[in-house]
């Protein structure tokens, strides 16, 4: 069984409007909780850079406790559902 992300709940920590980056804080139903930072392209439309899954939960795909890079699949999908409750400032 592959996994699927699902977030259900996203906030605006943090926002720069002079480079545009911003971050999310999401929560996905496995109760992992993840940071998402977002800048601008060329054409000025918002892109996810990076995602950290802050140390709450063991990571739900390899069940490590410390860092690890598994969320970095799921990187496109977790910021749309992300984006798409918090929105953009």
């Amino acid at each position: 069984m592959a996994y699927q992300p699902q977030v259900v709940d996203a906030k605006i920590v943090s926002n720069n409007p002079k480079t545009g980056l911003f971050e999310i804080v999401a929560q996905l139903k496995d109760r992992t909780v993840c940071r998402l930072i977002y800048g601008k392209d060329v054409e000025g439309a918002t892109v996810p850079t990076h995602i950290n899954r802050l140390l709450k939960e063991p990571c739900p795909i390899c069940r490590k406790d410390f860092l690890c890079n598994c969320m970095t699949k799921f990187k496109e999908e977790i910021s749309s559902q992300a984006l798409e409750m918090a929105g953009t400032p």
